[in-house]
Formats: C-alpha cells, structure tokens, sequence
C-alpha cells in the first residue's frame, strides 16, 4: 500500500503543481527574489605575525547563498527554512562568526541571472574593501559552482568550483554545465514547487521560488539564439568546455572537484579516471580536490560495486563483503525476512528479483520504495563505507580522492594522471563560510535538510541526512594575508585540509638539506626522507568575543551566529597520531587496491600540549624503481561532533551492526533537540608530495 501511494503522489503532483502555478502566477501572490543584505563595515582586529617564515591562513572556498537555486528553496518558510541567506550575510559570518582570513561565494551558475551575479560581485568587492593594504583581515575570492551530473558513469563528470585570482577580470555571467539534475527538473516545469512533496506546515506559504524559477529558467543559453541587447547564460557541459570557455575570457582560474563520492548525484560505478580521457582534465587549472565538506569524506578508496554490468544497460547485485553490502543485496535480505516473519517460509525468488529490479534501479528517486513496509532501520549499513571518517553517502569509491592519486589512464602515448592537492570546505548552503569552529546547531551549521521542528515528506530524505556535518576547512602555508600570495599557494598546492578544526600541519620532503613542502613534484633516484609536524586546535570558549558584540548588532549575532563564535582558549587539544598514506599510481584501474597502502605507516604522538614532530623515510623507493605518492593525516584526540556517528550503529559480540538510529531529519522519529553528537578523531589532511623516479 505504501508503495502504491508513493506512486501514486509521483504521479499526481506535476497536475497539482502546474494547477497551483497557473493560480498563483494570475494572482498577484508572487513575491520578490531576495537580495544583498548590509556589510558590517568594521575589520576584525588581526594581529600581522614578525615572523621571517610562512604563516598559515584559514578559509573555505565552498559557500552558498540563497542565489542557490537549492538553497533558495530549502529556504522557504513553506519548508521550515531560515529565510533569505544574501552574500552579505556570507561576508558578515566569515568575519566575525567564524573569523575566517579568506572565502569564496560558488553559487550554482546554472540557476543565477545576471542580475544576482552581478549583486553577488558587488557584495563581493565591499566584502573585500572593508580592510586594506598591509592591515588585511579578511579576503575574498569570486567564483561560481560549475554543477553537472549525468545518468551515466560515461558522461557523468561531478560538480566543480571555480575559483578566481582576482575581483577585476570577472566575466559578465558565470560559466554553468546547462541543465542537469534539479534544473532540468525546474525548467521543464515538473517542480516549479518542489515543496509539495511535504505536508504544508501550519505557517504562511511562500510563493517566491516561482519567480526564481521563471526568472532564472527563463534566459536562453548564449550558444542559442536571442534577442539582441538581451540577456543569455554561458554553458559547459563538459570540463573541456569549461577549461576552454575559461581560456577564452582570459581568465585566472582554479577548478576544484568536489563531492566526488556522494552518490546522490554520482551514477553507481563512476569513475574519476574517465575524466583523464579526452582533455577533460586540465592539470593547469585542477591542481585540487575538495577531500572533505559538510557533505561527507570522499578521501578513502575501497574495491566495491554497488552493481555490476551484465550487459548493456542491465544490471546484476553483488554479493556483500566484510567491508560493503550492496542496498540491492539488503532489499533481497528485507523482502526474505518480511516472508519468514509472515509465512514462516523464506521466499529467496523473490528476494532475487528484488535484488535485481533495485540493482537496475540503483540511483532511481524511489528506489527504497520497492521493498514495501521497510523502515529506514532495515537498510541497516547498505550502500555505506564501513570502518571510515565521515564518509559521504552512498559511497562511490573510484571517485574518491585517493582513487584519483592512484590512477594513470594511457593517451595518444602520453600517460595522464592527477596531481591534486587536498583541501576541506563547508559547502554550507546557509552563507555560513567556516561554520565547523563549533558542533552545535547541525540544521544551521550543516546542510541536514529536513524540517527545523517537524515535518512529512512524501519522499522522506532517507538516511541522507546522517551524512552530513559542519564542514571542513582550507588551510594555506602563505608569506602574508594578500589575495596573489593566498591564491599563488593554491595554485602550489601548498595546502591542507581539515575536518572544521583549524589544526597546524607541516609536510616536508629532505632534498639535499632542503624543506621541499607538501604539494610539490620533483624527481629522486635515492631513498626520500620526510618530516612532519602538527599542533592541536584550541578549545573553544562559550560565546563570541568582545570584538563581535562591539561590531555586530545584538539581533545579528543572534539571528547569524546563533549566539557563539569562534572563541579560541589557550589551551589546545592534543593530536593522537599520525598516518602516511603511500600510494604507487597504476594503469590497471580495475581494482586499485595494491596501488594504496593506508596506512602505510603510523606514528603514535606523545603530545604534552606542543603537538608532535615525527620523521620518517621510504627505504623501498630506490629499490621499487616506481614513481610514489605520499600524504599524510593528524588526527586529534576524540571529541564530540555533529553526526560523528551517522547511523549510530548496535554492534553484536561479533562486530556486526545489528540496529541502526540514524539522524532524522523530519517524521515522527526526528528530534529537533538532538545535534547527532558523538566522539570522532578531528583531522588534517596534508596536500601530497609527489615523487616521480629517475631511470
């Protein structure tokens, strides 16, 4: 029965909502779209270091605001949502709610007018102007999300922020990927009000979000005819377009991957691989990778399916392992309990057949549905990586980070790999740039969507909402606080990431009595030495400082901060241990797990409050005679964070998770009250060192 009026509901809702368009759009109830906000035009006070060496800044290159078709949406009072998040606000927050040295704005070009781009660039550049010269507190980069997702592993290539040098050279319109996914959806008039899929909250019913659409959707492409003088929107629909698009307006620019691993929007068994083929990646422009956001970890590589190809277009389940069970596989083992529980007989044909129909429906919107009367609880740990950080949800492994480093694709006898940094960001979809200094309030701090009290949908958001937390962060090794050097260290790679916590990592290579620095390439013949050091992130203090009461009205810091900031102490906490992750690029790229040992090697940390120093060396490189890849991760002592344990599993005595509670996000089981806190080792990420071997 539930499955009939899931059904059902899909089906009748492009009637209802094409009714409730026609009604609203003839009667005056259309609103207005949002826009900009007031900048606070005082600087956070900012202490500018005497020390001759490179210091390290923080940021977060992944921020939206409710120009985001998506972020608009889920704004909505209809939805529970906040209200308007204008870039101002992205602005306000980064300076005196998260006190971040740096940000950048990457709206989905694909739903933004010229209009609120060029509002955006404005905010942008008052942002950037409120301090100067050597007294610097805050820079701001501009940039846009290129937002792309096919129905094939084939023509799938992810999502990819651009990220520009400068505030002068900025095009007239950002460059977007055309219609995919929720655009393609909302400019074909199937979700001009998306929302209906919930019940109707008691509250007023905002009918902004159909301006937005007819607004957005409604400006022809600039490769399509349009009228003269008027305005159009400039696509991409592959990175070789947006790489040259890029070259033709003579633009500086840094495309960074990210979200690679999370399934929503990533086909089963994509492959970042298939993307060194054909140009689609430009090693000048994507020199990093988003490792790890509000949205999950997309670092670890594991060999698993969720399907398996038997022929074209059709699919079979595969069986699960140790490390991974297929959802498919679940759905057979839920339908085979359903009949034992109501016959007292298995019914594995039908579990078979099961297995196979969610196999060939494996990232279809109601897939779920197809096992009728299973709770969220019955999927147990499907379609997740077990034994990892955060992982994303629903997993796709080839697209991870690691896989990336591993992987050498042979073309027209070049052979192609990625050299990518690591970087962390928020992808915080409130203009709330940094906003993992502190784990509280997970519906604000993180993109968990869903209802802020309570709320049914139709199309529940299944387990997804577990899989979200506060966001991570950039961190740079720069001689200054100055847009070209910052930028000049990204584009260097001179970069970490980290999980929210603003941790200090050095990695160097020992060449010839030389630091060479995390992110660099060179070339060796000798066995190669490395050093690292990482200090612990303070404490933070309840509250915001003097500096933000003095500067930020009462309601705001209320309304923007929720009434806490980052608040450092002077004590920091203690870093636990330290891994290296060795990985040895390969062009067999079936299975990749030979070509990466995680952990290579663990050091222990004995930290008193100073961090830990540990050196260590490769006493098989020469020997091997094979080009290497080295990063490392300094992981904290544990302490609580929102979803640090997504599905919150109960392990039997032999380590099988026998019950789940995920982290809901609306029903009668969701909690407002609970921020899904749990102990979680916070973590930096070092850019890689990459080590190429001389014949």
């Amino acid at each position: 029965m539930l499955k009939l009026l899931k059904v059902f509901g899909i089906i009748l809702i492009p009637f209802v909502l094409i009714f409730i368009y026609v009604y609203v759009s003839s009667s005056g109830l259309v609103g207005n779209l949002p826009k900009d906000g007031d900048i606070i035009s005082k600087q956070r006070p900012f202490e500018k270091s005497d020390l001759d060496q490179k210091q390290i800044f923080f940021g977060d290159l992944h921020v939206h605001t409710t120009f985001s078709q998506d972020a608009f949406l889920f704004s909505l009072p209809m939805l529970q949502g906040e209200g308007a998040h204008p870039p101002a606000d992205a602005c306000n927050f980064a300076r005196f709610c998260s006190s971040l040295d740096f940000f950048s704005i990457t709206d989905h070009a694909e739903g933004m007018t010229k209009q609120m781009w060029d509002d955006s660039i404005k905010s942008i550049r008052n942002c950037d102007s409120v301090s100067s010269g050597e007294n610097k507190d805050l820079i701001v980069f501009a940039g846009w999300e290129w937002t792309q997702m096919g129905p094939t592993p084939d023509n799938h290539y992810g999502h990819k922020n651009v990220i520009l040098r400068d505030l002068k050279n900025i095009p007239d319109v950002p460059i977007g990927a055309g219609l995919t996914g929720l655009d393609l959806l909302i400019e074909n008039n199937l979700t001009p009000f998306l929302p209906l899929v919930a019940d109707f909250p008691p509250e007023s019913i905002d009918f902004d979000f159909l301006k937005f659409r007819d607004e957005s959707y409604s400006i022809p492409f600039c490769d399509q005819e349009f009228e003269e003088g008027k305005e159009c929107k400039e696509r991409a629909e592959t990175p070789k377009a947006l790489f040259s698009k890029i070259d033709e307006l003579g633009l500086e620019a840094i495309v960074i991957p990210h979200g690679t691993t999370w399934g929503i929007h990533s086909p089963p068994n994509s492959k970042l691989s298939t993307q060194l083929l054909d140009e689609n990646h430009d090693p000048e422009k994507q020199r990093l990778i988003e490792v790890y956001s509000g949205h999950g970890n997309s670092e670890i590589y594991k060999n698993f399916k969720h399907t398996e190809e038997v022929s074209e277009n059709e699919f079979k389940c595969p069986a699960p392992t140790d490390e991974f069970e297929p959802c498919c596989w679940r759905a057979g083992v839920i339908t085979n309990n359903q009949c034992i529980e109501e016959t007292g007989l298995p019914c594995e044909e039908k579990a078979e057949n099961i297995r196979e129909e969610f196999a060939n429906n494996a990232s279809g919107l109601l897939r779920f549905g197809l096992v009728e009367n299973a709770t969220e609880e019955d999927w147990k740990q499907c379609g997740q990586l077990k034994d990892a950080f955060l992982p994303a949800y629903t997993y796709r492994p080839n697209m991870s980070a690691q896989a990336a480093l591993a992987s050498q694709v042979r073309s027209e006898n070049a052979l192609n790999s990625f050299k990518l940094g690591m970087i962390g960001s928020t992808d915080n979809h409130k203009a709330r740039a940094g906003a993992g200094y502190k784990e509280f309030a997970r519906k604000s701090m993180g993109d968990s969507w869903g209802a802020k009290d309570n709320l049914t949908w139709i199309l529940p958001p299944e387990r997804g909402a577990s899989f979200y937390s506060t966001g991570g962060l950039v961190a740079v090794h720069s001689d200054n606080l100055e847009r070209n050097a910052i930028y000049n260290s990204l584009y260097e790679r001179e970069v970490y990431a980290t999980s929210g916590e603003r941790m200090l990592l050095w990695f160097n290579l020992i060449k010839d009595n030389e630091e060479v620095p995390m992110g660099s390439e060179t070339s060796l013949t000798t066995n190669p030495s490395f050093e690292v050091r990482a200090v612990g992130s303070y404490k933070q203090l309840p509250g915001c400082p003097d500096y933000v009461q003095e500067s930020m009205p009462k309601e705001e810091i209320e309304r923007l901060c929720l009434n806490e900031c980052y608040n450092p102490s002077n004590e920091r906490n203690l870093i636990d241990r330290i891994e290296v992750v060795k990985i040895n690029p390969t062009i067999y790229l079936d299975d990749l797990s030979n070509a990466i040992q995680d952990p290579w090697k663990v050091f222990v940390c004995n930290d008193g409050g100073q961090g830990c120093s540990i050196t260590f060396a490769d006493d098989e490189f020469s020997q091997d005679g094979r080009d290497a890849v080295y990063y490392v991760r300094a992981i904290q002592v544990e302490s609580d964070a929102v979803g640090g344990d997504p599905l919150r599993c109960e392990f039997d005595e032999n380590g099988e998770c026998i019950k789940i509670k995920p982290c809901y996000a609306s029903g009668p089981e969701f909690d407002p009250s609970d921020d899904c806190l749990a102990p979680i080792g916070e973590r930096a990420w070092s850019s890689p060192i990459f080590l190429n071997y001389l014949n």
